[in-house]
């Protein structure tokens, strides 16, 4: 990111162009990857000289992406789309802290957010040696650990990655499982489909495992906890759709192909959340139990269940935990 005068930025659109994306036009790519402007929305900004290749505007929307073009767009500093920045502390002993990220609050840079983020948001919240652990999707709300240094960081990190955390998350999905508890086992891979731009379950992918558990059921949604046993990329959303379910108000997994192509081309419209059935996916980071890195204490932390979630649960009669 660089300045280009007193209100106007540069901001990078994803890394550079790798192999398997040279050769498609930056129209396109730019309508898929990022879906918060529609291709002929993509086309006007491209027409409107705001879109940069190489640091030169990009004159042609039919240009032809190469192998290491980094492209980047001019951006008002105070152009930035409204997102729910309440952040919560939910417990910090001045080491290690929780926080609760509401829904729709990206976790770090990306798109048209900057400052509204997690990542921009903690220096103010908890200092600005601080940082997040671990991530949470964009839509999903809950519990964020945070360290106060990246060597304590690191420490977390590491228990992530050797399964010494214990992570339950509540979702709402469609359609009711005939079955109280399931597992499931399989692989993901996190490189984005080419077709889809999602993670997917693949053979050549890392392992990956997930426990199920109902907690009430209604005529076609149901109330469940999730537990990843690892820490995948859109584990829980993967696995379910692997199982025939999907998250209550998804876009992406499991759903009608038309409402993915629709949300990719023009982002999560009215339109999009109708034909999704919510303005998010109804998943929660609702409990996560560790190892303190300092103390050795086993710690656990618990956030309760957000408003939209709960009313949803209680409009169909499904009983929290």
């Amino acid at each position: 990111m660089t300045s280009t005068g007193r209100n106007i930025e540069t901001r990078f659109l994803g890394p550079a162009i790798t192999p398997d994306i040279a050769g498609e036009r930056i129209d396109a790519y730019l309508s898929q990857r990022f879906p918060f402007f529609s291709r002929s929305g993509w086309q006007k900004e491209i027409d409107m000289g705001v879109v940069y290749i190489n640091e030169k505007p990009a004159r042609k929307s039919s240009l032809k992406l190469q192998i290491g073009d980094q492209l980047s767009r001019l951006h008002p500093l105070s152009e930035e789309p409204e997102v729910d920045t309440n952040i919560k502390i939910l417990w910090t002993d001045g080491h290690i802290a929780a926080i609760e990220k509401p829904a729709g609050l990206p976790m770090h840079e990306s798109g048209r957010y900057r400052r509204k983020t997690v990542a921009g948001i903690i220096p103010d919240l908890l200092g600005t040696s601080w940082g997040y652990v671990h991530r949470l999707d964009r839509e999903t709300s809950g519990i964020v650990i945070c360290a106060s240094s990246p060597e304590l960081r690191a420490k977390l990190v590491s228990h992530w990655t050797n399964l010494g955390v214990a992570k339950s998350y509540l979702a709402i999905i469609t359609s009711v499982p005939n079955m109280d508890n399931w597992t499931v086992n399989l692989p993901i891979l996190a490189i984005r489909h080419e077709r889809t731009n999602r993670a997917q379950i693949h053979p050549e992918g890392l392992p990956a495992q997930t426990n199920f558990r109902v907690i009430s059921k209604a005529d076609h949604l149901a109330l469940i906890v999730a537990e990843p046993k690892t820490g995948r990329t859109n584990q829980i959303r993967l696995h379910l759709e692997a199982n025939g379910y999907r998250l209550h108000g998804e876009k992406v997994y499991g759903v009608d192909p038309a409402i993915l192509e629709l949300y990719r081309k023009e982002g999560n419209t009215e339109l999009v959340q109708k034909m999704a059935g919510g303005s998010r996916h109804m998943l929660h980071a609702w409990k996560v139990g560790f190892q303190h890195p300092i103390t050795g204490e086993q710690v656990v932390f618990e956030c309760e269940m957000p408003s939209d979630m709960k009313a949803i649960a209680l409009s169909n009669k499904l009983f929290g935990p």
